[in-house]
């Protein structure tokens, strides 16, 4: 059984400092930050949150 995928906004640094954020479809938060690894071994992820997008509720 497959589960539905969110987007998530993983925020990470590199080994110089420097802070990226990068919008990934994944099952769950561990999932989110194993993309980002899987790329880039090396950096340190910061944080992860999920992105809900309010927008198609159509009862504003």
């Amino acid at each position: 059984m497959e589960s539905e995928q969110a987007e998530y906004t993983v925020e990470y640094q590199d080994t110089y400092g420097v802070v990226y954020y990068r919008n990934v479809k994944a099952s769950d938060i561990a999932e989110a930050k194993a993309l980002i690894r899987q790329g880039n071994p090396d950096v340190v992820i910061r944080a992860a949150t999920i992105f809900l997008d309010n927008t198609s509720n159509k009862n504003h």
